[in-house]
């Protein structure tokens, strides 16, 4: 994540640059505020992380402090091909943006101050097929428990006639993050796929044979086409 922002300020400065000579080309100037009044006031996202799903948006707000004007405040994208933002609206000293998913991943947006680069907020963008509903603990038995480590997206590959009820594979991976109870060392736990209406279109499994403290084991499920949300049950 650290990699992403540092390249993220280059293009930050390299976008600097640009509206600076933009900026001295144009016969209108624009309204600025001063770096001190920036500074001091500051700059407060409404979030520091967002997460966007296929075919929606998410909204995000930007607000200076009173007296600054808020169409001074740009927008970027580290990896524009997971998701875009662009701004909407403005309101005085708050900026509105919105955050479209492109191809699903996670990346990191950056909304700064036109005329003061250094003031900067950064905002991580998760771009999900699903709306991924994972609670912390995962399991039926309080003294052994997995927790999701990592999961993923892949084209469903199997593309026979009879076979397009899917509309990709989740990949996901769990860790045991605690094993004290010997006498239940199998475990497992189910997984929802849902529909926009709440209905359960798939109910799937992840399961341990055996449990090992620090493990990491690994599912594939495939997800149903009109799939919009996927739930692990927890305690």
């Amino acid at each position: 994540m650290r990699t992403k922002i540092r390249k993220l300020k280059k293009r930050i400065c390299s976008a600097m640059a640009f509206c600076l000579i933009l900026s001295a080309m144009c016969v209108i100037p624009a309204a600025d505020i001063s770096a001190e009044e920036s500074i001091g006031s500051g700059l407060v996202l409404s979030t520091d992380i967002v997460t966007v799903t296929a075919g929606t948006a998410a909204t995000l707000t930007a607000a200076l402090g009173d007296g600054s004007d808020a169409t001074r405040l740009a927008c970027i994208m580290a990896d524009p091909t997971v998701a875009t933002i662009t701004p909407v609206a403005y309101t005085s000293n708050v900026a509105a943006f919105q955050i479209n998913y492109g191809n699903g991943g996670t990346t990191v947006a950056a909304v700064y101050s036109l005329d003061n680069p250094a003031l900067t907020a950064y905002i991580t963008v998760n771009a999900t097929p699903l709306i991924m509903d994972i609670p912390a603990r995962l399991g039926t038995n309080r003294n052994n428990y997995c927790k999701v480590v990592s999961y993923s997206f892949v084209p469903y590959d199997f593309t026979y006639a009879d076979f397009n009820d899917y509309q990709s594979t989740l990949n996901i991976q769990y860790q045991c993050a605690a094993y004290k109870d010997d006498e239940y060392n199998r475990w497992g736990c189910y997984g929802y796929f849902y529909d926009a209406a709440g209905n359960v279109l798939s109910k799937v499994h992840l399961y341990a044979s055996s449990l090992a403290k620090d493990r990491i084991y690994h599912s594939e499920f495939n997800v149903p086409v009109n799939a919009v949300r996927f739930s692990i049950e927890g305690f």
